[in-house]
């Protein structure tokens, strides 16, 4: 079961995970992935709630950048089932994809907000936390993630994009007090500004870097744990080989 390594941490069922963040995520915290175009980083993330919910967490997609059909596809990638898990009530949806193109839903795990405008929207995001907050168990904990914050910029503005996550931050604040809860982000550092990104590492409790680069031997990249505000945590970096070696005859 997920559970609390301190009551101010929550595993997530991956111990290498919990170990490089300083001994798991911060309760009530954010966890930020960022990457680049070429990385996996953002699979990382996707393993993560998937372990936290195999383990008993109830997660909350917050789905911002693709149609749902590609969420699912990305999520099989990892070994994540949201038919499934959605159907048992362990896993909801927030879709603003589908809100904003009028993609019809009829599944009762997902959520849609009907006639977004960047006026009402907010406040209509805001009734459907509570509405999902109120169908989970008492003292469950709930593990968030954002699908992804660089579809939220593009889709929705810079603007509405700061809006929405103060919004968020000061709703999770107030509905969240009685059970475990961590956000987990996931950013594409080239799809946005460098300021944005700058905002958001500034935002962020705990963060995870993935850097790749293509060298003779093939693509590579650095997990830089860069942040994590946990007592006596200290960066650290790994190095990982993504790409295997072949030879093909093209001519």
């Amino acid at each position: 079961m997920v559970g609390n390594t301190s009551e101010n941490l929550i595993a997530t069922g991956l111990s290498d995970v919990d170990s490089a963040l300083g001994g798991g995520l911060i309760n009530g915290g954010n966890l930020l992935i960022a990457y680049d175009k070429r990385s996996m980083g953002w699979a990382l993330g996707m393993r993560i709630f998937k372990s936290m919910i195999e383990n008993g967490a109830v997660g909350v997609v917050f789905n911002t950048t693709l149609p749902l059909s590609k969420v699912e596809l990305r999520a099989k990638y990892v070994g994540l089932d949201i038919k499934k898990e959605g159907e048992k009530g362990r896993l909801y949806i927030i879709d603003l994809f589908g809100s904003k193109y009028g993609i019809p839903e009829e599944r009762p795990y997902v959520f849609q907000i009907k006639e977004w405008s960047d006026d009402t929207g907010i406040p209509k995001l805001l009734r459907t936390y509570r509405m999902i907050n109120d169908q989970i168990p008492t003292g469950a904990t709930v593990v968030g993630l954002v699908a992804t914050v660089e579809g939220l910029y593009h889709e929705f503005g810079r603007d509405v994009m700061n809006r929405i996550i103060r919004a968020s931050l000061a709703s999770f604040e107030s509905t969240a007090l009685d059970r475990p809860f961590a956000i987990i982000s996931l950013l594409n550092t080239e799809a946005v500004a460098g300021y944005v990104t700058a905002w958001l590492y500034s935002l962020s409790d705990q963060i995870i870097e993935f850097i790749s680069k293509v060298e003779a031997s093939g693509l590579e990249e650095m997990a830089l744990v860069s942040k994590s505000l946990i007592p006596g945590f200290e960066p650290h970096h790994y190095t990982v080989k993504l790409s295997k070696e072949h030879f093909i005859q093209l001519v």
